[in-house]
């Protein structure tokens, strides 16, 4: 609930030197970033975010990217913008607005195309505790045999998502301590029981089915329904299973000061409280599957 609530504001610096101080910022009027790193989807709210450098030109359709997060981790990558940016320095109004960096400033709202924006210099308010961007532990599967994977990720996503009868739920993996998948006679649903840090313990199902999309060939296919948690084995190599495999996951985290775990259990137990209608987070800071 904090990152939700919180109001993003920073320096908003485009491709002529000119700076903004801004509040409010949106991108194509969300406050997460999307963008593709080594050809995968990435979705960070940009409460997480600390440094935006975008290069290449302002007529590019497809841009180089460097993402600095709050924890240090930097990510390179591209992010794809319509490529039709105007030469003004601040626009207000028009269209495109799903395209363009959005704000507030002591003028009045501020309107950027993306291809013009070539940095913005988070600010955040002390109080939003700087979010784990990756969590390890270890990956059980049918057979018994046990992983020990760094930075799990389910579908791509740093978050679960799963079922409770018609509503769509979706919980950071950080908040987890543990995922236990139980036999599906039907193969489509497969129960899965839930812990989280809290202790607290939900059941729910996950979509299993293996379909195969329009035009995709066995090998894709394969990679896609074989990697529904993956991540990075301690020997350096790349760790994917799925879901017809995977029987345990099991997450570590490690010890923090009384205050950090504090904050964070407050975080885990304010973010439970937003599962009872969580369809439109799915739709808009998850993304279809």
């Amino acid at each position: 609930m904090a990152l939700q609530a919180a109001v993003v504001e920073g320096t908003v610096i485009n491709r002529k030197g000119a700076r903004y101080a801004v509040r409010k910022i949106e991108i194509r009027g969300s406050t997460n970033l999307e963008y593709y790193v080594k050809g995968k989807r990435r979705l960070l709210a940009l409460t997480r975010i600390e440094r935006i450098h975008l290069g290449g030109t302002a007529q590019d359709q497809e841009v180089p990217i460097t993402v600095t997060l709050r924890t240090g981790r930097v990510e390179e990558g591209t992010i794809v913008i319509n490529g039709d940016s105007s030469s003004d320095d601040a626009i207000s109004g028009g269209s495109h607005v799903s395209d363009r960096l959005t704000g507030s400033t002591e003028l009045g709202p501020l309107f950027i195309p993306l291809g013009d924006v070539q940095e913005i210099l988070f600010v955040h308010d002390q109080s939003i505790p700087i979010v784990p961007d990756m969590v390890g532990g270890s990956i059980v599967d049918e057979r018994g045999r046990r992983f020990t994977v760094s930075n799990i990720r389910f579908r791509d996503d740093d978050a679960f998502r799963f079922r409770q009868g018609r509503k769509k739920r979706r919980v950071a993996l950080r908040h987890l301590t543990r995922l236990h998948f139980e036999d599906s006679p039907g193969g489509e649903m497969r129960p899965v029981k839930i812990t989280y840090r809290t202790g607290k313990l939900v059941q729910g199902e996950v979509d299993a089915s293996a379909v195969r999309f329009a035009g995709e060939g066995d090998k894709v296919f394969r990679t896609r329904v074989d990697s529904a948690f993956t991540g990075s084995l301690t020997s350096g190599g790349i760790f994917g299973i799925g879901l017809d495999r995977v029987k345990l996951v099991l997450i570590e985290h490690e010890e923090e000061a009384a205050e950090a775990d504090t904050t964070e259990k407050k975080a885990s137990a304010e973010s439970d409280a937003t599962h009872t209608d969580d369809a439109k987070e799915e739709e808009e800071a998850a993304g279809r599957p």
